[in-house]
């Protein structure tokens, strides 16, 4: 009788042992917010927790503090969040996976528009983890106004910055300058992203043959962002639009490969031509951009292109403006910029660059937030049936040299059946969002 309820016994406790599922997440992998009681985690291969309601209890290990569900789930998704308790205090917290890299960035010193500070940064995703010092300054115009900042990053060596380092996030590009882009005035954060990805896919330099890594724009990749332990949302991690990203040549003691940023407007709509002053920096909604400043600044280049479009008589203009400007990229920068309707980037927010001496200048996009029905302020315009052009782009059209509005239409009926057919933009929106 006693070896009976012995064997019952041992056989209760053991049916009644709670079942416990305990998944540690490795160091770095995760971001705490004290300040608003959230928790954003990877979760390694998560498509295997797709039944987690066999078990009593689900523990969650986080640099060795334990935190216990709620309640179970019955499976662990993406697109779920979880009220989790941290075991030793008792405080709950919102939980959520995530699939996107997650950027920790935490500084001392107040982060100002410049000069850069210096900052704690890790990085994390499936493959890489990446902790270093960087230097942090707030990045843009308009956006330095909203409360969710746009960033600009320089890694270093030291805490001072006089020694840079390069690195690489993914399949982007190896190097030392990086943009985090807070998409705040993007209502589904998603516009920039996909436009990035299309013009990439779309369009390509002239010079590959020369320079076979050289980028017509700049590659982003989605992140989640902490700032000083508090989550900032999703950001853009985003390549540079720089002569490094573009592969120009370099200053050699004369200028070769140019670069100029449109930061407004005036020469780069072709609607005004001022006098220029060598002693500075920015003419006429241009921002010199390289050579570098220690280097050689000199708008002759630039006016006399700008000159030539406004100016030239039109045979002249005619005969030669494709040896001054590339054709292909006019055409595709002409189509993209009417695919995605961008009204703030017919000259501001453009980079028009030149590869070298004696070659064509060529546009190259960035600050694509204001397309595909809104303006760059986030709000809504609901117009579909005009053209955005500048002054180049009119008087090429005025003048149709080597007949390039044939080439634009056909060209452009090439991409509806293709890269811009309803299915392909709407599929891909949707795939991101």
């Amino acid at each position: 009788m006693r070896i009976y309820i012995f064997l019952l016994g041992f056989l209760f406790s053991f049916v009644c042992t709670p079942q416990v599922l305990t998944i540690p997440v490795s160091e770095n992998h995760f971001g705490l917010d004290e300040h608003n009681d959230l928790i954003v985690s990877h979760l390694k291969d998560i498509e295997t927790y797709t039944n987690t309601s066999e078990f009593d209890q689900i523990q969650l290990t986080l640099n060795q503090v334990v935190y216990s569900f709620n309640s179970v789930p019955f499976s662990l998704e993406y697109s779920k969040s979880y009220l989790i308790t941290n075991t030793n205090n008792s405080n709950q917290y919102r939980l959520y996976f995530t699939p996107l890299p997650i950027i920790l960035v935490a500084s001392a010193d107040t982060i100002v528009n410049e000069p850069k500070v210096l900052a704690h940064f890790i990085y994390s995703d499936k493959e890489q983890v990446l902790v270093s010092n960087i230097g942090i300054e707030i990045r843009g115009g308009s956006s330095q106004t909203y409360p969710k900042k746009t960033y600009d990053l320089e890694f270093w060596n030291d805490e001072i910055g006089a020694d840079t380092k390069n690195v690489q996030f993914g399949v982007l590009r190896v190097d030392d300058d990086w943009i985090l882009d807070a998409l705040y005035n993007e209502p589904l954060r998603l516009r920039s992203y996909v436009v990035n990805k299309i013009w990439l896919q779309m369009h390509t330099p002239n010079y590959l043959c020369e320079e076979p890594n050289a980028k017509a724009g700049a590659n982003v990749k989605y992140v989640e962002m902490f700032l000083n332990h508090q989550y900032n949302g999703i950001y853009n991690l985003s390549e540079q639009i720089d002569p490094k990203q573009l592969k120009l040549v370099k200053f050699n003691n004369t200028m070769s490969g140019e670069l100029y940023k449109g930061i407004s407007w005036g020469a780069t709509t072709f609607t005004a031509l001022p006098d220029y002053n060598n002693e500075l920096r920015q003419w006429s909604g241009y921002e010199f951009k390289y050579p570098k400043e220690e280097e050689e600044t000199s708008w002759q280049n630039l006016h006399q292109f700008t000159d030539f479009v406004m100016n030239s008589v039109d045979i002249d203009f005619t005969r030669t403006i494709w040896s001054k400007f590339d054709l292909k990229n006019y055409s595709d920068y002409f189509l993209f910029l009417n695919l995605i309707r961008a009204t703030d980037n017919t000259g501001k927010n453009t980079y028009l660059a030149k590869y070298k001496t004696n070659e064509p200048y060529f546009y190259v996009p960035w600050d694509l937030d204001g397309c595909f029905g809104t303006l760059w302020n986030g709000t809504n315009e609901n117009t579909t049936n005009d053209l955005l052009t500048n002054g180049f782009f009119n008087r090429v059209l005025s003048l149709n040299p080597n007949n390039i509005a044939t080439s634009i239409a056909n060209k452009w009926r090439e991409y509806r059946n293709t890269i811009f057919t309803n299915t392909a933009l709407t599929d891909t929106i949707l795939a991101h969002y």
